[in-house]
């Protein structure tokens, strides 16, 4: 990967922040595509989770309606002749890595399924999150080839992408865990007071939650000092506990 331009440097950051920004395993998805939308030029972006809340098999697409359904059933049905999921998983891999473009006209994975979308090649990164889950983030568009930097930036998502995944199943457990318990949605918060909250718990500085929320560090403070005395406690640690 050569020298990251300034601009390519704001779009991964405005990625990582998209990633971060997360809040539920709902919008999981969406932040992931977006954020692959800002660190590469692509056609169509794909999600595929493998296992992940119960799921065989969840697949979202940017565009929505990109994929009709057969062509997504094909996709599926032939996607161990992806060359990536054989030969680069846990990295970034293109298919034009592997196969030549007369090659890979030969599959039933590029007849059934790209070409029925006008697709040529396709960048992927497979993640493991856990022994039964995993994720697949995929990119493809028209013509052949991704650039050095465009992989790297996707495999740059792999940390945070792991990270937020963490975050989300603690959050799962702890909400179980209330379960027949006093809850917090018993005490009276306002919705900002909620995000302050929740960013505090992740161990966040004032100024951060106020660039992530987009607020000054000031408000931060106040609703801080709101949020110590609904919740009875005398600091930030408390809170956050």
């Amino acid at each position: 990967m050569r020298t990251l331009s300034c601009a390519e440097l704001g779009k991964f950051n405005e990625a990582v922040l998209l990633v971060h920004r997360t809040r539920s395993a709902e919008e999981f998805s969406g932040h992931l595509l977006r954020a692959m939308r800002k660190v590469l030029a692509a056609d169509i972006c794909v999600v595929d989770w493998y296992g992940f809340q119960g799921m065989d098999v969840r697949t979202v697409y940017d565009p929505m309606d990109a994929v009709p359904a057969g062509v997504n059933e094909a996709l599926h049905r032939h996607a161990h002749q992806n060359p990536v999921y054989e030969q680069s998983r846990g990295a970034v891999g293109a298919i034009s890595d592997f196969l030549t473009r007369k090659q890979w006209h030969l599959t039933d994975l590029h007849a059934e399924g790209f070409s029925q979308v006008e697709q040529e090649d396709g960048l992927m990164l497979d993640i493991s999150l856990r022994k039964d889950c995993r994720v697949s983030l995929i990119s493809s568009r028209g013509k052949r080839g991704f650039t050095a930097n465009e992989r790297g930036l996707m495999a740059l998502l792999e940390p945070h992408v792991r990270e937020v995944f963490s975050r989300l199943q603690l959050q799962h457990r702890v909400a179980r865990s209330l379960e027949g318990h006093d809850r917090l949605e018993d005490i009276p918060l306002s919705a900002r007071e909620r995000e302050v909250l929740a960013w505090l718990a992740e161990g966040k500085s004032n100024a951060e939650i106020a660039f992530l929320l987009e607020i000054s560090p000031g408000t931060v403070k106040k609703h801080l000092e709101n949020i110590y005395t609904k919740l009875g406690v005398e600091n930030r640690h408390a809170a956050a506990l």
